[in-house]
């Protein structure tokens, strides 16, 4: 009971200061991508330097690659961006004037009973919770007190985390009882794992999802490439979701910039059921690892409460916190529990 308690209390000390936590989550993401870098410099010993000034070291020079890596992707996506975007604002008007003829058309071809289905939906109350939705996040966005303090913070607490990584640990090692540490550290490492293996398998699954979207819409002449595979890269962190969420606009858009090509939204679709399809079965599972497979109605649950919680941020890391606590579960409360039913029927044979 007191165990649940302090469960229960911690849940809703993270919930009211969920803005921290997700800037702590991100603060954690940006240092496990940037700890091998680090952990990999030192250890080329050097001489003349002590091991926490190499550490130090090692820790701004990658921290400088990464940070101006990342300036320099933004700088160079910054102008196909605005040039796309802005041809879109131009162009609204006809866009807008397909897509009704599109849903016209669409409408034609629903049967009856369908559209009896599609007349008791309540649209003002649909378009209300879209336009409090939207409104939200547009706060959020342009909230630039906020945005500029965690854009600073992160990668600041990230610098941090990756440099003093081991004392932060041993720290956090400390606060639990001598006979619960040494499974306290196992776990740790089997979280630390997997969590670092998702992170690098989604920023490889986002990049493949990204170039493959850019050359295939490419071949297709389809209009804003960079903006809509941009988007496709992104929303591919969220498992599951993210493929659907990117997939409705390239074909949407491919549909709508190519009035006069009736295959281009079908290419389109079939390439984004392909492309998800092999992502999920071959490619996600050579990178990730088997620990992390997950049911996708398992995933669709657990996304919606990482977001109801911590937005964003809390659906990437939906998939690999339910993997993590499953795995908890198996190995320290389901086996030990199917070991003692286990033993004394085996003793009773002999």
């Amino acid at each position: 009971m007191l165990s649940l308690t302090i469960l229960v209390a911690l849940g809703y000390a993270a919930y009211r200061i969920r803005t921290v936590v997700m800037s702590v989550f991100a603060a954690v993401l940006f240092t496990y991508i940037m700890l091998p870098g680090v952990e990999w410099l030192c250890r080329r010993r050097s001489r003349r330097l002590g091991p926490k000034a190499q550490r130090l070291i090692a820790t701004l020079l990658v921290f400088v690659v990464a940070l101006t890596f990342l300036a320099a992707a933004i700088s160079l996506f910054i102008a196909p961006i605005t040039t796309e975007m802005s041809d879109f604002v131009k162009s609204f008007g006809d866009y807008q004037k397909r897509f009704v003829d599109l849903v016209q058309n669409a409408w034609r071809a629903i049967p009856a009973e369908g559209k009896d289905i599609v007349r008791t939906i309540d649209y003002a109350r649909l378009s209300a919770w879209v336009k409090d939705y939207v409104d939200g996040l547009l706060r959020i966005a342009t909230s630039s007190v906020r945005v500029i303090l965690e854009l600073i913070l992160i990668p600041v607490l990230a610098f941090y985390f990756t440099y003093d990584y081991r004392s932060i640990t041993c720290e956090l090692y400390g606060l639990i009882p001598r006979d619960k540490r040494r499974v306290a550290v196992r776990i740790g490492r089997t979280a630390g794992e997997m969590l670092q293996s998702y992170i690098f398998g989604q920023l490889i699954l986002c990049v493949i999802a990204g170039v493959l979207t850019g050359v295939f819409l490419s071949l297709l002449d389809i209009k804003y490439v960079v903006v809509l595979a941009l988007f496709a890269g992104i929303t591919r962190a969220i498992p599951i979701i993210g493929p659907i969420v990117s997939g409705i606009p390239i074909i949407l858009v491919g549909a709508l910039s190519s009035p006069g090509r009736m295959e281009v939204p079908l290419y389109l679709a079939l390439f984004v059921t392909a492309m998800h399809f092999a992502e999920s079965k071959f490619i996600m599972p050579h990178l990730i690892g088997r620990r992390l497979h997950l049911h996708p109605a398992v995933v669709i649950i657990v996304l919606l409460i990482g977001a109801e919680f911590f937005g964003l941020v809390g659906m990437f890391l939906a998939a690999p916190v339910a993997a993590i606590v499953r795995e908890l579960l198996r190995r320290y409360y389901i086996k030990p529990r199917e070991r003692r039913y286990v033993k004394p029927a085996a003793a009773s044979t002999h």
